[in-house]
């Protein structure tokens, strides 16, 4: 499975990153299909290196022309002026095997918790911050996520009660 591959490497290569997107949406209770793996990491140019390295050790490519080394130097340029979202990766042999790493936001400014699989603990961003990250978009996808995610909040709130 692809969610695998990408958990084994990095956590062999101990890169932080937690799953944000349509597998966190999931993974929080609302049935959603994705195809494409969203993250977030740390948006430092040591760990894009890292990144960079370990992805392109497993035959993934990235799809745009920017290197880890000038992303990590231009992150705000790439941000503001280009209107980058996520650096994006695909496997060469499988190019539904598509990877977004999200550099609108860091890790370490997010709560992350470990989540129980199938195949074993993942780190997956908390409902409240990625309510907080796709209500920035007006992505229809990302607007009826964040009405399901709400939900799913409202009756954990009311169980607790």
């Amino acid at each position: 499975m692809f969610l695998k591959k990408i958990q084994d490497l990095f956590s062999k290569e101990d890169i932080p990153f937690a799953v944000v997107g349509g597998y966190a949406v999931a993974i929080h209770g609302v049935a959603r299909g994705t195809f494409d793996l969203d993250i977030i990491t740390q948006l430092d140019e040591e760990n894009l290196l890292r990144i960079e390295a370990a992805l392109q050790s497993i035959n993934y490519k990235s799809t745009i022309p920017i290197s880890a080394k000038e992303l990590a130097n231009n992150l705000e340029h790439y941000k503001m002026v280009k209107h980058l979202v996520a650096w994006n990766f695909v496997n060469l042999a499988r190019q539904r095997e598509s990877l977004d790493i999200l550099i609108t936001e860091d890790i370490r400014d997010c709560a992350i918790f470990q989540a129980q699989t199938d195949f074993g603990k993942l780190p997956v961003i908390s409902i409240e911050d990625l309510i907080r990250i796709k209500s920035k978009t007006q992505r229809s996808q990302d607007v009826e996520d964040v009405i399901a995610l709400r939900k799913i909040q409202e009756k954990q709130g009311n169980s607790e009660k």
